[in-house]
């Protein structure tokens, strides 16, 4: 089999999942794609912005690049995707809107800040935080079937918009198959993110891709992947502080250990409210530590010791 490489064109893009657009490129199994993702929010907020200034459209914010058509592909086939690079552009940008992410109540009022990532390997929250630069795509999905138009904001059975960090380069995803030629779509570049994502944004960024696609006629029942040992983050080498939510609600736990590390970034390390949100969406992660004992779920969120340099 001959390994074609591709460029799909940059300016090819759409905000939901529709099954009836044209597909922006027609590939064979095993072929190589190069993509030129935009930032989430193009044009809606932009380096140095404020909340104030920015202009943010829910109906447009997420530029998906696609979709890509895989000959041969079927509902009932597993598309392989290899992770080959990940170049995240020069600046980024991270928010937490009215009425979203994990703690709407406490965070009431709209905030903006943006990153400068030409340092590469870690990007300035504020003098002494310094985020560790992971970049990963939100949004890597096949077309989830019918309806033929859904919104692309969910996660669906398809992949899609699942915010996951360990998809970094080096990493192979593989997706089950809804729709003939797959119908394959990408974008939401993330340059940075904890797990939960919990103030609704990541460090949003553009980015350069390149992905494989190796098509295989049998059923994956679920989205899953693979992580290599070099793929794997080295940012909590230096440990972690952590936090945990102990409630019978899941919801009501992720909040109050997201709370809890909150209040330590102030206290400890003497961030602003606002800014300590950002960084726990950046680089905590939420997760549960215990599932079983009486319907009480153990949440907790731990932060790497590492981002924290001389105050």
């Amino acid at each position: 089999m001959t390994t074609r490489e591709h460029i799909i064109e940059p300016t090819l893009i759409h905000h939901e999942w529709d099954a009836d657009l044209e597909p922006a490129l027609a590939i064979n199994s095993g072929d190589v794609v190069h993509y030129d993702l935009k930032v989430a929010g193009e044009g809606q907020v932009w380096p140095g912005a404020t909340y104030p200034e920015s202009k943010f459209d829910f109906d447009t914010i997420y530029n998906l690049s696609g979709p890509l058509f895989v000959n041969g592909a079927q509902a009932g086939d597993t598309l392989e995707i290899e992770i080959l690079d990940l170049k995240p552009g020069d600046w980024g940008w991270a928010a937490f809107l009215p009425g979203l992410g994990l703690l709407p109540e406490d965070f009431p009022e709209g905030y903006v800040r943006t990153f400068d990532l030409t340092r590469g390997e870690t990007t300035t929250l504020v003098p002494g935080v310094e985020i560790p630069v992971s970049p990963f795509l939100g949004v890597l999905g096949n077309h989830p079937g019918e309806p033929a138009r859904q919104l692309p904001f969910p996660p669906h059975h398809g992949g899609g918009n699942m915010d996951n960090r360990h998809l970094t380069a080096g990493v192979t995803l593989w997706l089950p198959v809804f729709a003939d030629g797959a119908l394959f779509s990408c974008g939401d570049p993330h340059a940075a993110q904890g797990d939960g994502e919990v103030c609704v944004t990541a460090v949003e960024c553009p980015m350069q891709t390149s992905l494989r696609f190796t098509l295989h006629k049998r059923r994956s029942e679920a989205p899953s992947f693979q992580v290599p040992p070099a793929a794997v983050s080295p940012k909590d080498s230096a440990g972690y502080h952590a936090t945990m939510g102990i409630d019978p609600d899941l919801m009501t736990g992720a909040k109050k250990a997201t709370r809890a590390m909150i209040d330590w970034l102030v206290d400890e390390h003497g961030l602003t409210r606002e800014d300590a949100y950002i960084l726990c969406s950046a680089a905590g992660d939420l997760k549960i530590f215990e599932i079983v004992d009486s319907g009480v779920w153990n949440v907790g969120m731990t932060m790497p010791l590492s981002i924290f340099q001389t105050r």
